[in-house]
Order: structure tokens, then sequence, then C-alpha cells
């Protein structure tokens, strides 16, 4: 095949012209080439560059992830830390030491050398977050130290007050869990809220109930208010009553003498109740109190700690 010809317009003659490749213009030709091909090539690097990471920053933006996730980790076991110890503190104060008539921690002093807001996760450079995070296991320690020295103080105390302890509500009278807390509630058949006056616990129809506390036998049998066959506990010279009801049976008399652990009854589902459980409360100087920081004899405090969120769910109660 016949090479074709190549024509250019020549603007002094204003006519065609047959091209002749002299080697200026060959080199021309292969100057603008070379500096296109360059100029695409440095696009490419670019692209290349910016889009993606060498190993050496692919491997430290990973190692940057990890530690990130490893730091909220850590912000959630202290989180979770911080609320089992406060809620330690707060029954110590509440119940503790108004039990044993002696002052509480001062608030200042449990939460002395606290700072400000830990900062947020994957904010400040990585010395940073450490700080934070040593600070805030530094106020842990704290807390758990000024926690044990009270327990400590404490456990004297109570070896001092024995006897006026074991006529004190301390245990659960039955083993199942809160079904319905302390507080404001709907009622089952009146389909009214109203105040609910105690704890009703799981509880089978023919489970034992136990006595909380040592005392004398006040009430057992039937009484008005739709508590059906119930057994109330006069714990002496200290101010408590305790009440058992909705019971399918009696253990005890009017008169009997009961100790902490004896068996008093069995549940059931008597008076106006929706089903089989047990309803307990305590009345204090003949004020109904929250029963729920009664149970520090059996309990575990990670029990504790759950059986105080049980009896926080504000549902419908059983009576």
């Amino acid at each position: 095949m016949a090479k074709k010809t190549l024509y250019y317009y020549d603007e002094e003659s204003c006519t065609y012209q047959p091209e002749q490749n002299t080697p200026k213009q060959v080199a021309k030709k292969v100057l603008s080439f070379v500096g296109g091909a360059t100029l695409l090539s440095c696009f490419f690097l670019a692209v290349f560059f910016f889009a993606y990471d060498n190993p050496k920053e692919a491997f430290l933006k990973k190692q940057n992830a990890d530690l990130i996730r490893e730091v909220a980790s850590l912000e959630k076991q202290f989180a979770s830390l911080e609320e089992k110890i406060d809620v330690l503190h707060n029954q110590d104060n509440a119940f503790y030491r108004s039990l044993l008539n002696t002052d509480q921690i001062d608030e200042g002093f449990w939460n002395g050398g606290k700072g400000g807001a830990v900062q947020a996760v994957g904010q400040g450079s990585k010395p940073e977050v450490l700080r934070d995070a040593e600070q805030r296991l530094d106020r842990l320690q704290n807390k758990m130290n000024i926690q044990n020295q009270s327990y400590s103080f404490l456990f004297d105390l109570l070896s001092k007050k024995e006897e006026e302890l074991k006529h004190i509500p301390a245990i659960k009278p039955v083993p199942g869990k809160v079904i319905s807390g302390f507080g404001m509630r709907m009622h089952p058949i009146q389909k009214i809220r109203k105040m609910h006056t105690g704890l009703d616990l799981q509880a089978n129809t023919g489970t034992e109930v136990y006595a909380t506390g040592d005392g004398v036998v006040r009430l057992a049998g039937r009484n008005r208010g739709g508590y059906g066959i119930q057994v109330e506990i006069d714990h002496g010279g200290y101010g408590y009553i305790t009440k058992y009801a909705h019971l399918s049976e009696i253990k005890v008399k009017v008169g009997q003498r009961i100790k902490r652990g004896d068996i008093i009854g069995l549940s059931g589902n008597t008076g106006l109740s929706k089903g089989p459980h047990l309803h307990y409360e305590i009345i204090k100087n003949d004020r109904k109190i929250d029963p729920i920081d009664y149970f520090y004899g059996d309990l575990t405090p990670e029990e504790y700690v759950r059986l105080r969120e049980e009896a926080k769910v504000e549902n419908m109660s059983m009576d």
C-alpha cells in the first residue's frame, strides 16, 4: 500500500502544501509527544499517591484505629465500674449508715480530686487520651479505698450492735426476681395508677416464704385491703414491721416468736392479685418504705445492682 501524503495549510500562499518531515519537524513532534506523556504520567502518579496509602501509612492508620477501639472499650469499662461503685456508695450512705445511726460519707470527700469531663475518644493526641484514662483510674481507686475503709468501720460498728441487727429485715423472703418495684404503678385489676407500697417477687404457688428478721407474729390470716392471706411480723423495739401477702398457706400463729430465715407460710394468689407471687412490704416507724435496700444479708454487690435495675422498671404491678 502506498504511503499516504500528509498536507498542511500554508498561510502565506493560501494553499495546501505537502508535508515534509525535516529533522526539525521530527524533533518538534518527538518533544511534543514526550512532554504530553510526561504530564500524563505525573497526573496518574498524583492520583495514585493521594488515593492509595503506602504500606507504612496503611499500618499506622490500622494501628490508630485499633487504639481508638481499645480506648472506647476502656471507656465502657470505666463507666460500668463507676456506676457499680456509686451504687455501693449510695447504699452505704442511704442504708447502712442510717441503720447504724452514724454520719454519712461527705460527698466532697467522696468526689475528691474529680476533674473535668473525660475527653471523647478520638479527640486529642494519644498522650492526652492516656492522661485522661490515668486520672479517671486514680479517681476510681480513691473511691474504692474510701469504700473499703467505710466497710471496715461499719463492720466494727456492726459487731457492737449484733442483737439489734437480728431484728432488722435483711434478706429476701423468697428467691425469685423482682416483678414490680416500689412506687407508682398501674394496678392490674383496678386499671388505675396507684402507689405500690412494696415489692412483687416471683414465686409459684407453694413457694416457701421466709421471715426476713427476728420478731413476733402480730397478724396471721385474712385482713382488709386486698392482701388476701397474709402474715405480719413486728420486729421489736426498732420500729420495723414486715408484711407478706397473697399467701396460700400460713405456717405460724399470732404471738409466735420468729427468727430470721424461719418459714412463715407458702406463697399463693389470694386477694386482689393478678397471679401467683409474693407481695412484700417493710413499714418503718409507721411509714411504708422501699424494701429494695433491705436485702443486704444474702446478696452480692452484683446481685444487688441487678435487683435494683429490676425494681426500677415501671411496669404493671401484680396487686
